[in-house]
C-alpha cells in the first residue's frame, strides 16, 4: 500500500469518526437538555466534556495530516499495523474480543450514556475499523476495501446475532405486543396434553406456529427455550437459505463468497422475510434442476402446499421462483413463445393450485369457521402509509426503494449495453413476475395492521435479490454470447468502489438502527402483579366462573398461573385481527358474552376509550380496538388493579353496567 494510499485512508477514517462523535455528543446533550440534566449533573457535564475532548482530538489528527505532521502520523500508523502483524493467528482471539465487547456494550448497556442510536453506529464504526487491522494482521492479504467490505459484514452479523440474545429469558410476561402469544399458538398443536381439552390449531400463519411447537415435545420445556427455538428459526432459516442462494451462483472468489452470504442474511432479516416463509424458499432452490422437469415440479408442489398454510401472497411464490430461475438461466434457443413458457406457466398454475388445495384442505380439518381464513379480505386499505407517516415514519415506498435500490443499480449496471443479448420475451417474464409481486405487497403494506415495516413485502425482496445476485455474478444466461464476457461466479461488471461501498451500506444502516429488546427489570413489582393475577383468579374459581386472558395467555401455557383452565376464545391477537376486520359473528359473540358477564375476572392490556386516528402511529388499529373491544368491555366490567408499567390490566364484572355501545348488544 502505498504512502498516498495510507493517508487518504487515514484521512478518512478520522474525519468520518470525528462526523460521528460529533453526532453522537450532539444527540446526547440535546438529550440531556430536555432532561433537565446537562447543566445539573456533574456525571452528564463530565461526559460532555469528554466527548468534546476526543471530538477535538480526532480533528486535530486530521488538520495535522495536511501538515508536517503527516510523516510522524504515517509512521505511528505503520508502527502499529507492524504490531498486528506480529500477532499472527491471535489476531482472530483479539478480534473476537472485540466482537464480544460491542455486543456487551450493545446488549448490557453498562454505560447508559451508551444508549443510543448515535453512539451504536459510533461503536459500530470503531469495531469494523479494528476488524479490519485484526484481518490484515492475521494475514488475509486483500485489498483494504475488501478487508473493510468484509469486515462491515462480519460486525453486523454479529451485531445482528447479539440483538437477539437477551430474549432468552424467562421472563413471563410479553416481550412485545405479541411476543408471548406466538408460544400460545404453538401450544395449540398440543392443547389435549397442555390444557386438558382439544383446541382447534390457529388460522394466522399455522405453518409458523407448527415449527414453534417443536419445544412442546418436550414436557414442561420453559419459556426461554421457546425463545431460544424461536431465535434459532430465525438465524438458522434465514442463514439456510442465503447459503443455498450463494452455493448456486458459485461464487469464485471465497472472501466474496462470504461477504454476499452474510449481505444477503442481512438483508432478508430486514423485511424480515419470516422464517416459516424461508422454508419455501429452501425447499424450492434445493429442489430446482433444469434439466429434470418432474423433480422441480415436485419439489414445487411440496414448497406450496406448505405455502397455503402460512400467507396466502405466497401461494404462487414456489412457482414463480422456480420460474424466475428459468428465466435466467434458461435461454430461448430459438424455441416458440409459446414452447418456451410452457415450464413456467405450468410451475406458477399447479403452484398456486396446490397451495389453495393445502389451504382448504387445512380449513376443513382445523375445525375453525371456514370465514375466518379471508378475514383479511375485509380489512380497511391505508394508502397513505406508502408515505412517511405515524406508524412508519421513513414510509414504505422510500424506506422500499432505498432497502432495494443497491439490487436495481447491479442489475442496471451488469446489464447496461447488454439488453440486447437477451430475448424480450425472457425480460417481460421476470419483469411481470415481480411487478405482481411488488403490486400485490405495496397493497397489502396498506391494509390496517400492516404498513409499519416491510415485511408484506419480503416475496417481492426475495425474488429480487434472486435477480440481481443472477445477473451481477454472471450466472444469467444470455440469449447471445459476446466475446470477454465474465465467467460465471465472477461479477459482471466492474462498479466504482463508491458504488460497492453503497451496496454494502444499506442493509447496514437497516441493520445497526434496530437495537435490542429488553425486559423490565423490576422483579418485585412483577411478583406482585403474579400474585395479583393468581389471588383474582383464584377468587373466580372458587364462584366457579371462568377467567379469560385476553393477554399474557403464555401464563397458563407455562403454569405461571396456577390451576387456571384455558378459556380459547378471544386472544389478543386473533381478537385484533377481527377487530380490524370487522368481523360481525365473532364479535357480537363477543359482546353478548359480556352482556351476560360470563367471565368473573378478564386479564388485559390496559384499556382505554381513547380514539386516536391517522395523525397516531398505528391510529386506525387502536380505533378498530377501542370500539370493538375495549368500548364493550369497559361498559360491563370495570378495572380493579392496574400495573402500567408491565401492561397489565385486572378487571371485574360492574355491578350496574355503563351505558354501553349499540355494536355491545350482540
Amino acid at each position: 500500500m502505498s504512502q498516498a494510499t495510507r493517508l487518504t485512508l487515514l484521512r478518512a477514517c478520522l474525519a468520518i469518526t470525528a462526523l460521528l462523535t460529533a453526532a453522537a455528543i450532539l444527540h446526547f446533550a440535546a438529550r440531556s437538555y430536555r432532561a433537565e440534566l446537562l447543566f445539573a449533573s456533574q456525571r452528564h457535564m463530565a461526559f460532555t466534556a469528554l466527548l468534546g475532548l476526543t471530538v477535538a482530538l480526532e480533528a486535530g489528527l486530521l488538520v495535522a495530516t495536511w501538515t508536517s505532521l503527516q510523516t510522524r502520523l504515517l509512521d505511528w500508523l505503520e508502527s502499529i499495523l507492524k504490531l498486528f502483524r506480529g500477532l499472527g493467528n491471535l489476531n482472530l482471539l483479539v478480534l473476537g474480543g472485540v466482537l464480544a465487547l460491542f455486543a456487551y456494550l450493545v446488549i448490557a448497556s453498562p454505560i447508559s450514556y451508551l444508549n443510543s442510536a448515535y453512539f451504536r453506529v459510533l461503536i459500530y464504526w470503531l469495531v469494523v475499523i479494528a476488524s479490519s487491522v485484526l484481518l490484515w494482521g492475521y494475514g488475509l492479504r486483500r485489498t483494504y476495501f475488501e478487508l473493510f467490505a468484509a469486515s462491515l459484514m462480519l460486525v453486523a452479523v454479529g451485531y445482528k446475532v447479539a440483538v437477539y440474545l437477551p430474549e432468552i429469558t424467562n421472563f413471563p410476561l410479553t416481550l412485545g405486543w405479541s411476543e408471548a402469544s406466538r408460544y400460545y399458538y404453538a401450544s395449540l398443536y398440543f392443547s389435549k396434553q397442555i390444557y386438558g381439552i382439544s383446541i382447534p390449531p390457529t388460522v394466522l400463519h399455522p405453518s409458523r406456529y407448527m415449527l414453534q411447537a417443536a419445544p412442546f415435545l418436550i414436557p414442561d420445556s420453559p419459556l426461554w427455550l421457546h425463545r431460544l427455538w424461536q431465535i434459532l428459526l430465525w438465524l438458522g432459516m434465514t442463514f439456510a437459505s442465503s447459503a443455498l442462494l450463494t452455493r448456486r451462483l458459485a461464487i469464485n472468489d471465497a472472501l466474496k463468497s462470504w461477504v454476499f452470504l452474510a449481505w444477503s442474511f442481512l438483508f432478508l432479516l430486514i423485511g424480515p422475510v419470516y422464517y416459516h416463509l424461508q422454508v419455501i424458499v429452501i425447499i424450492t432452490l434445493l429442489g430446482y434442476d433444469r434439466n429434470r422437469f418432474w423433480k422441480t415440479s415436485a419439489a414445487i408442489i411440496i414448497a406450496s402446499i406448505w405455502a397455503g398454510i402460512s400467507r396466502i401472497n405466497w401461494f404462487p411464490v414456489p412457482g414463480m421462483l422456480a420460474a424466475i430461475i428459468y428465466f435466467l438461466e434458461e435461454p430461448t434457443a430459438g424455441r416458440a413463445s409459446w414452447r418456451y413458457l410452457l415450464k413456467p406457466v405450468l410451475w406458477v398454475a399447479a403452484g398456486t393450485l396446490a397451495a389453495f388445495a393445502s389451504q382448504s384442505a387445512y380449513a376443513l380439518i382445523s375445525g375453525n369457521p371456514v370465514e375466518q381464513f379471508t378475514s383479511s379480505f375485509s380489512s380497511d386499505l391505508l394508502w397513505y402509509r406508502l408515505l412517511p407517516n405515524p406508524t412508519y415514519p421513513m414510509g414504505v415506498l422510500p424506506a422500499l426503494l432505498l432497502l432495494t435500490s443497491p439490487l436495481l443499480w447491479a442489475i442496471y449496471a451488469s446489464l447496461r449495453g447488454r439488453w440486447r443479448d437477451w430475448h424480450p420475451l425472457r425480460m417481460a417474464g421476470i419483469a411481470a413476475i415481480l411487478l405482481v409481486l411488488l403490486s400485490g405487497g405495496l397493497v397489502v403494506s396498506t391494509k390496517i395492521g400492516g404498513g409499519s415495516n416491510l415485511h408484506n413485502l419480503d416475496a417481492y425482496l426475495t425474488l429480487l435479490l434472486v435477480v440481481s445476485a443472477w445477473v451481477y455474478f454472471a450466472r444469467a444466461v444470455p440469449d447471445r454470447s459476446r466475446s470477454g464476457a465474465p465467467e460465471p461466479g465472477q461479477p459482471a461488471v466492474r462498479l466504482h468502489w463508491a458504488a460497492h461501498l453503497f451496496i454494502l451500506v444499506v442493509p447496514v444502516y437497516f441493520t445497526i438502527f434496530l437495537g435490542p429488546v429488553t425486559p423490565p427489570a423490576d422483579q418485585s413489582r412483577l411478583e406482585r402483579a403474579l400474585e395479583a393475577i393468581n389471588s383474582a383468579a383464584a377468587a373466580a374459581r372458587e364462584n366457579g366462573s371462568e377467567v379469560l386472558l385476553i393477554s399474557e395467555r403464555q401464563l397458563i401455557t407455562f403454569d405461571t398461573l396456577r390451576d387456571v383452565p384455558l378459556v380459547p376464545d378471544y386472544e389478543k391477537v386473533f381478537l385484533m385481527e377481527m377487530a380490524m376486520a370487522g368481523n360481525p359473528a365473532y364479535l357480537g359473540q363477543l359482546h353478548q358474552d359480556l352482556k351476560e358477564q360470563r367471565y368473573d375476572l378478564i386479564v388485559s392490556e390496559p384499556l382505554a376509550v381513547r380514539l386516536k386516528g391517522s395523525g397516531k402511529s398505528f391510529g386506525e388499529e387502536n380505533d378498530a380496538w377501542v370500539k370493538n373491544v375495549a368500548e364493550p368491555i369497559l361498559c360491563y366490567y370495570e378495572p380493579f388493579r392496574t400495573f402500567r408499567e408491565l401492561k397489565i390490566q385486572l378487571l371485574k364484572p360492574r355491578s350496574v353496567p355503563g351505558t354501553c355501545p349499540a355494536a355491545s348488544e350482540g
